[in-house]
């Protein structure tokens, strides 16, 4: 697929970034007297397609690379071993983030609400387990044709069995070790668990194979829109009825094998719809999304100091007043995008120009990052 063909899934990833500081911000600082009404609610239901989407994506990404490293990954060559290395990198990245303070000593004298947090399966672990998945779905079917069938099975399967497994009693759950029970626990404790999350990375996986497949790509991009807007109509219609196979306990948003259906239609449509649109998308809002899209790992942990860290946090709350209107979400969320695409421009024509520099300028970030967590004391 030629790199022309993957502007519209940077700027859907470049979306998802955007929309992601959005509603980080809106969750963090938003004064809780804003936090109801029609309104709210629907700025609500919309930010629920964030994580999605960068899931998708991820799905997407994944599907996109077996073009041209197929025989690589299923021969255990060295585009695999880099790609397992970057996942790894990932997940490491992905649990620092959850220290409750960033020091090893502190950490192994955690208490146990502490550790659970340390575990969480968040966004990036999720998608780095999801990968994994794919990998061993990859190894086993050693064939494309056979692998859609898999992701297939994967994605059903998960979006089916998530309200089976969110029923297993806590007791039962509890004699899985801690580091594994979060990923098949219910959300919460658990952020991003494996059920239904992994459904999303699978379904990207399936609508990337067919879509790189078609002969008429602006063909297949029609059927997206039709087939998404299809599935969100049939949702609303099935979420009217009374039947369901799992107990009406469980949250309909959370469990639900047609809510998360919804959520790939809506997914779907973004991508078909950016697809269609992109000889359009040439200006420098464009331009940002894509970049943003591109060092969406820069953008994700950029924001995420930002807006949760302890100390910007204060640091925040000191130059706007007690209560936080709606306003000044625009204003914080605006600022947050610009810092972040700033950093993310920057750091992407660093690699592009300078590409032995910038990958010693990650070794050794990561060396010091490391020695931080390592030396500093509680």
């Amino acid at each position: 697929m030629a790199s022309q063909r993957l502007t519209f899934i940077d700027i859907l990833r470049g979306i998802a970034c955007v929309w992601m500081i959005e509603t980080h911000a809106v969750n963090a600082f938003l004064n809780d007297a804003f936090t109801e009404g029609m309104l709210y609610g629907a700025l609500k239901i919309s930010n629920g397609f964030v994580a999605v989407i960068f899931i998708f994506c991820a799905g997407a990404g994944f599907r996109l690379a077996l073009e041209s490293k197929f025989q690589d990954y299923i021969s255990f060559g060295t585009p695999l071993r880099n790609y397992i290395s970057r996942l790894l990198f990932i997940l490491g990245i992905g649990y620092s983030l959850q220290t409750p303070i960033f020091s090893l000593d502190y950490l192994l004298g955690s208490s146990p609400e502490e550790w659970m947090r340390f575990l969480d399966s968040n966004v990036l672990q999720l998608i780095v387990v999801s990968s994994f998945l794919a990998l061993i779905g990859l190894f086993v079917t050693r064939s494309l044709n056979r692998m859609i069938l898999y992701a297939w099975l994967m994605m059903i399967g998960v979006f089916w069995l998530t309200p089976i497994i969110w029923s297993f009693s806590s007791e039962s759950l509890m004699q899985i070790p801690d580091f594994l029970r979060i990923y098949v626990s219910r959300q919460p404790p658990a952020s991003f668990p494996l059920f239904p999350w992994v459904g999303y990375y699978f379904a990207g996986y399936i609508a990337t194979h067919y879509f790189v497949g078609a002969k008429d790509r602006n063909h297949a991009s029609n059927i997206y829109l039709i087939v998404s807007i299809g599935l969100m109509l049939f949702v609303y219609g099935v979420s009217r009825t009374d039947w369901t196979y799992y107990s009406s306990e469980l949250n309909w948003w959370l469990v639900s094998p047609m809510h998360m259906m919804f959520r790939v239609s809506g997914a779907m449509f973004l991508f078909a719809l950016l697809y269609k649109l992109q000889e359009k998308l040439a200006g420098p809002i464009s331009r940002a999304l894509m970049v943003n899209g591109r060092e969406s790992l820069i953008v994700y942990v950029g924001q995420g100091i930002i807006l949760y860290g302890a100390g910007m946090q204060a640091i925040i709350r000191s130059m706007f007043p007690e209560i936080i209107m709606p306003w000044h979400i625009v204003v914080l969320t605006i600022s947050v995008i610009g810092i972040m695409t700033t950093y993310a421009f920057v750091w992407n024509s660093y690699k592009k120009r300078m590409p032995v520099h910038a990958k010693w300028t990650v070794y050794l970030s990561m060396i010091i990052y490391v020695l931080i967590f390592v030396l500093t004391t509680a």
